[in-house]
């Protein structure tokens, strides 16, 4: 493997460590205030992790064609994440009690599980298949994280010291930025930037793994395994499976052997 996304791997996972200790202790659970120490040792740390995804990404020479064959882990990652926007829309639709903006969050969710449906069944064939005919349905299984960006401007009045809302916004860029890029990879293999896919990817695992592990597991303890019911904690686990899906895609195009 690439020794700088070796490195990058290693300090999004310190970020998740570093997480999961300012939430525990250092973080006010109920309002999302820091309690102890300055917010901006938060969003510092979070640049760090971030930059050197992107670094790291941009500096080495991946093949983005490496994607385009067989790959268990990946196929099943992928599966997971439909499952989890699966259960999320349906519950939405179940909960959003006639709302219509709910009503289009949860199709765009239906539409996300469906890319990542064939998605994971094609990194599970034997002989690699693309996923599905047309670009379409990466694009619309895509803007679920277009639109959630939409609406954490409008609902979030949050400041910079409640550092979770804001750092979702990027959570769910970097997550269309990674996304995008593999599908431009899967699909229009010709046009595809490997370094935009490594690094999309990259970043997607510091953030929306490493960094929001930590508030799901945390949820878990306080609430019980009732949250796993709520389409907010089930949309959470599938961005933690977008960010695994990220560090695989990143490494199977750096590995000298692409045997993955």
């Amino acid at each position: 493997m690439n020794f700088f996304i070796m490195v990058s791997l290693f300090l999004s996972a310190a970020l998740g460590v570093f997480r999961g200790i300012d939430l525990a202790l250092l973080t006010d659970a109920e309002t999302g205030l820091c309690i102890v120490g300055p917010v901006w040792l938060r969003y510092g740390a979070l640049a760090v992790a971030v930059g050197a995804a992107v670094a790291a990404g941009r500096c080495c020479k991946p093949q983005a064609g490496a994607l385009r064959s067989r790959c268990t882990p990946s196929g099943v990652v992928a599966l997971a994440a439909a499952v989890c926007y699966g259960e999320a829309a349906v519950l939405r639709i179940l909960w959003m009690h006639s709302s219509v903006v709910m009503l289009i969050r949860a199709a765009l969710e239906a539409l996300c599980a469906f890319w990542m449906i064939g998605l994971g069944l094609s990194w599970l064939r034997k002989d690699w298949k693309t996923p599905t005919r047309s670009l379409t349905p990466a694009v619309l299984g895509s803007a679920v994280f277009y639109w959630c960006v939409l609406a954490r401007f409008m609902e979030n009045s949050s400041s910079w010291h409640r550092v979770a809302p804001t750092a979702m916004v990027w959570q769910l860029l970097a997550g269309l930025m990674f996304l995008s890029a593999l599908a431009r990879a899967l699909y229009l293999p010709g046009t595809s930037d490997g370094r935009t896919l490594c690094a999309g990817g990259l970043a997607a695992f510091a953030l929306c793994l490493c960094w929001e592990l930590p508030t799901v597991l945390q949820t878990l303890v306080q609430e019980g395994g009732g949250a796993l019911l709520t389409p907010t904690l089930l949309f959470r686990l599938g961005l933690c499976c977008v960010g695994a899906l990220g560090a695989l895609s990143a490494v199977r195009c750096t590995r000298t052997e692409q045997g993955a």
